[in-house]
């Protein structure tokens, strides 16, 4: 059984989604930090955990998703077809 190569690497939508939801954690993060520490606002922390943790749920979801797709078209691959010979 061989390797299972980067889900859907040759799909730009898919890893647009993927570089996306990285951003927004990011950003989520340092909404976060910044609301908690600089600002001292409680709301702008809120909103930055918000985002992080929906953000994260959302790459962990779409990643999912990859590697169901590889593993099928893996699947598929390594399957006879109805014209394998003996």
């Amino acid at each position: 059984m061989r390797k299972l190569d980067s889900p859907l690497a040759g799909d730009g939508i898919y890893r647009l989604i993927l570089w996306l939801m990285i951003a927004t954690v990011i950003c989520g993060a340092v909404l976060a930090i910044v609301g908690g520490t600089v600002a001292q606002n409680q709301a702008l922390s809120r909103l930055g955990t918000g985002m992080a943790v929906i953000g994260g749920v959302i790459y962990a979801f779409f990643r999912w998703l990859g590697l169901r797709e590889a593993r099928r078209r893996q699947a598929r691959d390594d399957s006879p077809g109805p014209n394998a010979g003996p």
